[in-house]
């Protein structure tokens, strides 16, 4: 297989088949700490699991296609009964002409430029059935098969560079993606959108559509990206001098290298550089000192500035001047506050420099920003891996307790009983996608949550529920009272089986890995005690 660029050297690499087999396992299946020594697709036929390759946590499952480089390391676990998969082997062949003639070299690098990962294609069932046809010609290796075993393995790799999809599962356009081979290479020079609409064979106005439909941003920001992320590697290693980053990431000066990189993360280069050892707050309601203690810190202030229209402003006004007394008094060197603390942003900002997280329903996205702030990225993998696995094992130890039941959550406030919908949402994610549990339908699919007041609360038509008190208060037990008088609450399926647990505030819970875990340790607490001690969830029936 051939892959050429306009702007690189007359070179090729020939992958060569080096070996494939068929690997069939039982339950409980395990990988760990497995190191690849040649380059490797992975193909999934049957089960699914837990994959990481490098501490990236990836989702297996039939028809899942994975490339593996040379010196990836590998763990994994199966969730099903049964694991088959095809893992194929390469031998990459490199050839250079160097002054008029071609010389031929062995390299440990995959031929394509594919990084070590999930392989999204097209018509995954044809890549799936060229790979089968790929391995039974491999079992009947004959001597006169050689060219048609190597044939079959560049077609295979030609079929799945020409139907190679986006993240967006958009089609990947290898015009495109020679544009990006050229930045890569040469984003410390002065790069043109005519130069690189050149390379891709368009005009610049198609060029730039292309582009950003593909990559959802514009080649101007990728570009800007590549040159910040190249930027971040150089400012963590020693020495280093600003200048000397800026001019090698294709900055004409420090002082716009400093602009556009604070622009980018939301702290100056000079920050970033030390990021490691900076004292930390935090301004959030959604957990943020909990992600710093995941990854081994501890803030030296924690803000929780947003008030609560059940409780008194007076004495909320008072909670928050104190808070931001103490913040600074702990003089930070960095504040990191989430989007329900943009309207302090301004009195944040005359503390320490503040960084706000934007909104997002994906609670890995904050945590790995935050854990890239404080220099701790590798910490944040780790976690994810922790967790990975964790969920794997407590989703088989609940499913035989659970099984196609229903669950419902229930929040109880001061004034207000909240049913949690399956809308988009962290913890519904958890719950019902990862875990499998089953939803009762309470309140609209749409909705993540719904408010009532106690007495005209909606049928509870559900096998479990699960009760979250936000407050103990005196206001909060009258409201608790009043719903148990209802006939929702009386000809509840939970109530009458005694399926009615405490749990804590999971809403919260779910934006962090600790709190992920408490999660699945109180489900699964849960299930021991209502297996020992039927009765024992049962509250107020």
């Amino acid at each position: 297989m051939t892959e050429q660029f306009p702007f690189i050297a007359e070179t090729s690499s020939l992958p060569l088949l080096s070996s494939m087999c068929r690997v069939r396992r039982g339950e409980n299946f395990r990988v760990q700490g497995k190191t690849v020594s040649r380059p490797m697709l992975c193909l999934i036929l049957q089960g699914d699991g837990v994959l990481v390759l490098n501490d990236t946590v990836y989702t297996a499952q039939a028809g899942s296609l994975f490339v593996l480089k040379s010196g990836t390391t590998i763990e994994a676990a199966a969730r099903s009964n049964g694991t088959e998969f095809i893992l194929l082997s390469m031998d990459t062949v490199r050839l250079q002409q160097v002054r008029g003639e071609w010389k031929m070299t062995s390299s440990p690098a995959f031929p394509l430029d594919w990084q070590t990962g999930r392989l999204l294609v097209r018509h995954e069932q044809q890549a799936v059935s060229r790979m089968e046809q790929l391995y039974e010609t491999y079992r009947g290796l004959q001597p006169d098969h050689f060219i048609s075993i190597h044939s079959q393995l560049h077609e295979l790799l030609q079929f799945l560079s020409e139907n190679r999809l986006e993240a967006n599962h958009e089609k990947v356009d290898p015009a495109l993606e020679r544009s990006i081979m050229y930045m890569r290479h040469y984003m410390s020079e002065g790069i043109s959108m005519d130069q690189l609409a050149k390379i891709a064979g368009l005009t610049p106005s198609s060029y730039s559509r292309s582009f950003k439909k593909a990559k959802g941003m514009s080649p101007t920001d990728y570009l800007n990206r590549l040159r910040i992320d190249e930027a971040k590697k150089q400012l963590t290693e020693e020495p280093c001098v600003l200048k000397d980053v800026a001019v090698s990431v294709g900055y004409g000066n420090e002082y716009y290298f400093s602009r556009k990189f604070k622009q980018t993360l939301g702290i100056a280069p000079s920050v970033y550089m030390k990021r490691d050892q900076l004292r930390v707050a935090t301004a959030s309601i959604m957990g943020f000192h909990e992600n710093l203690a995941s990854l081994g810190l501890r803030p030296v202030a924690v803000l929780e500035g947003v008030l609560d229209r059940e409780s008194d402003e007076y004495e909320q006004e008072r909670r928050l001047t104190r808070q931001f007394d103490q913040l600074r008094q702990a003089k930070p060197d960095l504040i990191i506050g989430d989007f329900y603390h943009k309207p302090y942003y301004d009195r944040l900002k005359s503390i320490a420099p503040t960084i706000i997280l934007e909104s997002t329903d994906d609670w890995k996205e904050n945590h790995i920003r935050i854990a890239e702030l404080v220099g701790r990225e590798k910490q944040a993998l780790l976690n994810f891996k922790e967790l990975a696995f964790r969920k794997l094992e407590a989703g088989l130890s609940l499913q035989p307790y659970f099984g196609q039941k229903r669950i419902a959550l229930m929040e109880i406030t001061n004034q207000f009983i909240r049913l949690q919908g399956t809308g988009e949402h962290p913890l519904n994610h958890l719950l019902y996608a990862e875990l499998g549990l089953h939803p009762a339908q309470l309140v609209s699919p749409e909705s993540s949550r719904n408010e009532y007041v106690a007495d005209n609360i909606p049928v509870l038509d559900t096998d479990y529920l699960l009760i979250h008190r936000a407050s103990l208060q005196p206001a909060s037990e009258k409201v608790f009272r009043r719903m148990k008088q209802t006939a929702s609450w009386n000809r509840c399926p939970a109530v009458l089986h005694g399926d009615v647990h405490d749990i804590s505030n999971w809403q919260l819970l779910c934006w962090t890995p600790a709190g992920r875990l408490q999660i699945l340790n109180e489900l699964e607490q849960i299930a021991q005690q209502s297996v020992v001690f039927p009765q024992a969830g049962l509250i107020g029936h």
